[in-house]
């Protein structure tokens, strides 16, 4: 590694540094760098290490042990950078911002002045990369104290486990406000912080002389044609959605030929029971005789005893015909005909008896045998639905 690093770090340098007594000095300050880190090898090694298992796994943190070192100070000792900063309030920086005698402007990159060779922020030579100092060195509990009269920098812990910041002419909270990080800038800040108008050089277009400034009359047409294209866009998806959800609810036209059923009433005899279907549900048409219709009319007067009191012209249209639904109001079984004490209708299930007008008389049942919405076409035309 001593022999290869120099071959690197040389290939690095600017090619005006190659040459020359600086180039000389960079060299030697390079030299003298892997001298030192050679003569620790066992940090340097762990270091690979670690950074080798941090290259394996992906974005997993970088943990290597802190310890005492008898080569290298602490940071807070002997800084990687230099610790030259003015501390007033954020408020002045960018005042100095405004009034600093700054550098010529520039429309073209190949115009920019030349930065100073190697990393400003490294005082100990050209080439190195990694910052070894900071990962292995351990810190002390107690720092020293920074001397902002030299215009050293105070933060973090320099601040926190110090009295840096302590003025027993002011309160306590007055005195730490003004070591927050906006209050210290670099020496030269206010001279060499970039403050680029554009990134585009001269003659690259960028399409901002085509667009119109905010608030010209020409933006208007465009800005109501949007306004109108999107009210329109908006207003049809809205329909779109609202049509979908009306013919989603809304019934098949199964569904509806189902709810309307007309019914031939010419073929039944008298005193038969026929049975249509309607809405999946039987229905029981019962053409009655004089004698049924004569007994449930005799019953009448019983209606105020029973359990769903109904006369029998509330529940026939036509004294001859019986027009119910053949569910029994209990738990839904099917009546059997001509059946039960009042020879009406009869559910063998749990024995509730109907009469001839499809009264509930007798069972468990809460109701009569409902009667279904329907009407009469004419004589023998019966409409259900």
């Amino acid at each position: 590694q001593a022999r290869d690093f120099p071959l690197v770090c040389a290939g690095a340098l600017p090619t005006q540094l190659r040459s020359g007594k600086l180039a000389d000095c960079a060299v030697s300050a390079m030299l003298s760098r892997v001298a030192s880190l050679t003569a620790a090898p066992r940090a340097r090694t762990g270091l690979l290490l670690a950074s080798a298992c941090q290259q394996r796994c992906f974005a997993h943190p970088l943990s290597v042990n802190m310890r005492d070192s008898d080569f290298n100070p602490p940071a807070s000792e002997k800084t990687l950078y230099l610790n030259q900063f003015i501390q007033k309030p954020a408020a002045e920086h960018r005042k100095d911002v405004a009034t600093a005698t700054r550098h010529p402007v520039v429309h073209d990159t190949k115009d920019l002045i030349r930065a100073h060779a190697g990393d400003p922020h490294q005082t100990y030579g050209f080439g190195e990369y990694r910052h070894v100092h900071y990962d292995i060195v351990r810190e002390p509990t107690f720092p020293r104290k920074p001397d902002l009269s030299k215009g050293e920098l105070a933060s973090g812990a320099t601040v926190t486990r110090t009295d840096v910041w302590h003025d027993p002419k002011e309160p306590a909270i007055v005195s730490v406000a003004k070591f927050s990080p906006e209050n210290f800038r670099p020496v030269g800040w206010a001279e060499n912080a970039p403050q680029p108008t554009t990134t585009v050089p001269e003659g690259v277009l960028d399409f901002r002389t085509n667009r119109l400034p905010i608030g010209h009359a020409d933006r208007r047409p465009w800005v109501y044609f949007l306004a109108a294209s999107t009210g329109f866009i908006m207003g049809s998806m809205v329909r779109t959605v609202a049509c979908k959800l009306v013919h989603t609810m809304w019934p098949a036209k199964d569904v509806w030929a189902a709810g309307i059923v007309e019914v031939d009433l010419r073929p039944v005899r008298e005193g038969q029971n026929f049975v249509v279907k309607w809405r999946s549900k039987p229905v029981f048409i019962r053409r009655r005789t004089p004698d049924m219709i004569e007994k449930a009319r005799k019953d009448d007067v019983l209606v105020p005893s029973m359990r769903d009191p109904a006369t029998d012209a509330e529940i026939c249209k036509k004294p001859e015909w019986l027009i119910v639904i053949g569910v029994c109001t209990h738990l839904g079984c099917i009546p059997q005909p001509d059946a039960g004490n009042w020879g009406g209708y009869f559910c063998p299930c749990h024995g509730s008896h109907y009469d001839h007008a499809g009264r509930l008389r007798q069972g468990p049942a809460p109701k009569n045998l409902e009667v279904p919405p329907h009407q009469f076409l004419d004589e023998f035309t019966l409409k259900l639905g």
